[in-house]
């Protein structure tokens, strides 16, 4: 995620398997389905075009009459009122192609990085989808993944990609030159298991959504650790299969606790505020919440899943 002090420009949305989103405006992007007001930003300027990655099954529910490209394969374009502007990408292991593209965030040059959890690999794109650079390819160590869950862009350009199959979070600069790496598999401080959000604030610090740890670690932007919250549970500051997470401008943490149904906000160093949601079909209820994003007005915008996967028998 990125803050910003320019106006609303873009909003970018990714829709995965399991739903997750993208959104930027001017040179924040964050991740999940989450919107925030900038300190400085006009009140008055207007969004324009909307960006999907999408990775959903061609035969689930469709976002246009015209979106009509196959699963995992495509990131497509739109603006405001839900119109298909631009979309680009196709089934292949070549440059502008996916097998499953899944994490994607945007800098502030409206550059477009998407991660593509089966090529093992970041691929880079202009605002139309001319494709620039890519980096990455399957294994353990500097600048190879198993599995790029969840993607975020600093102030400075710098992309950080939590690494879900190899437990730890790479840091990169725009063109993909590897900086930094950290993270073990394990349940102590630094260590992950299936690191799945992350997310960045407007002092560079780094929040990371772990889904089988029960817990929430902040580390500054070179990965050493500053704190962690969270166990395992329904109670306040608890979670249960966490994934999403997203920073506002105030530096308050947003975090999808998806097996409670439900999203819990935090504050910078990891006290409870609030939360909200449910198991259901009525309005501030889910079925399977999965992502989250801030919007340049401080609207959250939470991704849902729905009955793709363990709910699959409860429909709206």
């Amino acid at each position: 995620m990125r803050l910003s002090q320019k106006p609303v420009l873009d909003l970018v949305l990714f829709i995965s398997l399991f739903t997750a989103l993208v959104m930027t405006y001017g040179d924040r992007a964050d991740i999940g389905v989450v919107k925030g007001q900038m300190p400085g930003e006009d009140q008055n300027a207007v969004c324009s075009p909307i960006y999907i990655a999408k990775s959903v099954n061609s035969t689930s529910r469709q976002t246009s009459e015209n979106n009509s490209l196959p699963g995992f394969h495509a990131v497509k374009k739109f603006d405001t009122n839900g119109k298909l502007v631009a979309a680009w990408g196709t089934k292949g292991t070549g440059d502008g192609q996916f097998l499953h593209a899944h994490g994607i965030t945007v800098d502030s040059q409206d550059n477009v990085y998407v991660g593509d959890g089966e090529k093992c690999n970041i691929q880079k794109f202009d605002r139309n989808g001319t494709f620039i650079s890519k980096w990455g390819s399957q294994g353990t160590g500097p600048g190879k993944f198993l599995e790029p869950e969840s993607l975020a862009v600093d102030a400075n350009g710098d992309i950080f990609v939590a690494d879900y199959g190899n437990h730890y979070i790479q840091k990169f600069d725009e063109n993909g030159k590897f900086i930094t790496m950290w993270g073990t598999k394990g349940k102590g401080n630094s260590q992950f298991n299936k690191p799945w959000g992350v997310a960045v604030d407007s002092k560079g610090d780094v929040y990371v959504s772990d889904q089988q740890n029960p817990v929430v670690q902040k580390f500054d932007s070179n990965g050493n650790f500053i704190t962690k919250w969270g166990s395992k549970g329904s109670a306040n500051g608890q979670f249960v299969e966490n994934h999403g997470i997203v920073v506002d401008p105030e530096g308050y943490v947003y975090v999808v606790d998806t097996r409670n149904v439900r999203i819990q906000k935090f504050a910078p160093d990891g006290q409870f505020v609030s939360k909200w949601g449910s198991l259901g079909c009525a309005d501030n209820q889910f079925l399977i919440p999965h992502d989250i994003a801030i919007d340049s007005k401080g609207y959250i915008y939470v991704s849902d899943s729905g009955n793709v996967h363990f709910r699959e028998k409860f429909k709206c």
